[in-house]
């Protein structure tokens, strides 16, 4: 395995996070040209289901009557067909720019297709929902897809969060987003969600702490953005598409207390060997007095409620 590769990735990505242009340009590039995101219909088929079981678990709802959000889900519709899927209530999907394209269609029909009824039973609606992919099957375009569902895609910034009707959603999901937000715009999207979200709702996150460029290269741990001074880190990661934030899942947790969201569950079984072997004193400054429970929690995912 060739080491460093992550410092190869990120020279070639830096010219594209110089403007809003250039990030862009990498997303028409890499997801539209180049099919980056064509393992995305099935991993949303597999989170989704976990998003609802642990919301049920944690949260006891019944999804059949709730207004379902899904916040920034990404180029795949698989998380909106399997929302229409299990409620029959407003369906809101929120993008800081159209992730919308054709090319990812027929894995996002093939991949709820395979997963549409233990999805529904997962949910507690059974049998009783219409087979949703059958329906889709001539659908020709994305936009299709979002009216047939009955879809309301909202385009804009965090700011633009606040043009959304207060206590107009029941439940919120988002998988691997809330990493991408530095504290303060993090800080805003909760004051937001718990705007935005009815009182007693329930949220579901998924949050990817490790460092990202080791998806990449492995020849780096999982927390090796750790590793690196403010300042340096503030350097390396740059725009929308390197930027990570360093938090852990217990400033996550204080963050949502902060905004008015009682924490039901933070779990990171799955994921809690990754960081096996890493000694913290290996890490920078304030990092280095991580607890083995810190490390552990390599990636959480987070059911609140609504206060």
């Amino acid at each position: 395995m060739i080491a460093n590769r992550w410092r190869l990735k990120r020279m070639l990505m830096v010219p594209f996070a110089l403007t809003r242009f250039g990030e862009d340009a990498y997303e028409w590039l890499t997801a539209v040209l180049l099919g980056t995101q064509k393992g995305m219909s099935l991993k949303w088929c597999y989170w989704f289901r976990e998003h609802v079981v642990l919301c049920r678990r944690y949260g006891r709802i019944d999804f059949s009557e709730k207004r379902l959000w899904l916040f920034e889900p990404g180029w795949s519709l698989a998380p909106v067909i399997l929302s229409r899927l299990i409620t029959t209530q407003d369906l809101l999907v929120t993008e800081d720019f159209s992730r919308l394209a054709g090319r990812y269609v027929e894995s996002a029909l093939h991949e709820v297709g395979r997963v549409a009824e233990t999805t529904r039973r997962s949910a507690g609606a059974g049998n009783s929902t219409p087979s949703l992919p059958d329906t889709l099957k001539e659908a020709a375009s994305p936009q299709k897809i979002l009216e047939l569902c009955q879809a309301r895609y909202h385009l804009g910034d965090l700011l633009s969060l606040d043009r959304i009707e207060a206590a107009s959603s029941d439940v919120c999901f988002s998988m691997g987003r809330l990493e991408h937000f530095d504290r303060d715009h993090l800080s805003y999207l909760l004051t937001q969600m718990h705007r935005i979200l009815a009182p007693g709702a329930i949220s579901s996150h998924i949050v990817d702490h490790r460092d990202h460029f080791w998806h990449f290269d492995k020849s780096i741990h999982c927390f090796h953005h750790l590793t690196f001074s403010d300042s340096a880190w503030d350097s390396i990661a740059r725009g929308r598409h390197l930027y990570r934030n360093r938090l852990l899942e217990r400033d996550y947790i204080r963050l949502f207390e902060e905004q008015g969201f009682e924490v039901l569950a933070a779990l990171h079984h799955l994921h809690r060997h990754d960081a096996d072997g890493l000694e913290p004193q290996s890490l920078w400054g304030r990092f280095a007095e991580l607890s083995p429970e810190d490390l552990e929690a390599a990636v959480s995912h987070f059911v609140v409620r609504r206060a």
